[in-house]
């Protein structure tokens, strides 16, 4: 059987971590300097419905839309901004406790589905995606993404800083999905996304990808290091990359072979942080000459 990424821990594992992340993302919800009446990051958005969107409601529950997902029978349609627009309209009058009360829901679906047989049974089961065919755990594995980025979001609302656990989660979902996207593409490719006290590594080819962390130090071979906090700020869109990469806070390492990950981008719609990777991607070029001209003597 080919590798498939982080799945290949099995569901036990896979799944503890992803309850470790929704913990921690429920202790800076519901920590009492977070406002969620206060606008997040996103513009438009309240923190309230940064977290409506994230939560247990009546025909959105995460676990049974990824199962659906293996019989070819999602109920999402594939705007996922319009299904997620939908949904904060559908409950925007939802008190602070309902709102909790829903995130501790999704968490409790998720402790379910682990806690049974049917993580076992289905976990390597491939699902349809936005971003292709990919297993359960995978795509589970893939909702601790979002929960990091959000987690940076919340900040204007008075949240406090975003653990590392979570931001370490986000980081390990992100390089993941990639990872398989390039294995489907046939790139043999090994990435890093490094921070400070370490990060995470894909290798891909035609025959699979593993996942893996990558401990502290330099980065060997193709990557992008920073803090992991300024690494999915960069991928979802959030932050100045130019900015980042002046003042050496992203630095990126062997670029021609970062360049390759550009085509597999272009027709993916659902890849966690995908179009700002997309535009990452095609701009770290132009940026990173820009850059290289200035510096000349």
């Amino acid at each position: 059987m080919a590798a498939a990424g982080l799945s290949d821990l099995g569901a036990a594992e896979v799944g503890g971590h992803i309850l470790d992340a929704w913990d921690a993302f429920l202790d800076l919800v519901t920590n009492p300097r977070t406002d969620l009446d206060r606008p997040s990051r996103l513009p438009g958005w309240s923190g309230r419905d940064v977290a409506v969107h994230l939560g247990h409601w009546p025909g959105h529950d995460i676990v049974e839309g990824v199962l659906a997902a293996t019989r070819g029978d999602s109920p999402r349609s594939r705007d996922r901004d319009a299904d997620n627009a939908a949904l904060v309209a559908q409950h925007r009058d939802a008190s602070a406790d309902e709102v909790v009360t829903a995130l501790v829901g999704a968490r409790d679906s998720l402790d379910d589905f682990f806690a049974g047989s049917r993580a076992d049974e289905l976990g390597q089961a491939l699902a349809d995606s936005d971003v292709g065919r990919l297993p359960v755990l995978s795509l589970l594995h893939a909702s601790t993404y979002e929960l990091a980025v959000h987690a940076l979001d919340l900040q204007p609302c008075g949240a406090p800083a975003a653990p590392p656990v979570l931001l370490d989660r986000g980081l390990a979902a992100l390089l993941d999905v990639t990872g398989a996207l390039c294995a489907r593409s046939g790139i043999d490719i090994t990435l890093t996304a490094q921070t400070p006290q370490g990060g995470w590594q894909f290798t891909s080819n035609d025959g699979g990808w593993t996942t893996q962390r990558s401990p502290s130090g330099k980065v060997r071979g193709t990557g992008a290091s920073g803090t992991a906090a300024d690494l999915l700020d960069t991928s979802a869109g959030r932050t100045n990359l130019a900015q980042l990469l002046v003042t050496r806070r992203l630095v990126v390492h062997q670029l021609p072979s970062f360049m390759r990950l550009a085509p597999l981008l272009q027709d993916v719609p659902g890849l966690p942080g995908g179009a700002a990777l997309r535009t990452a991607v095609a701009g770290l070029g132009g940026v990173t000459r820009v850059l290289g001209r200035l510096r000349r003597p």
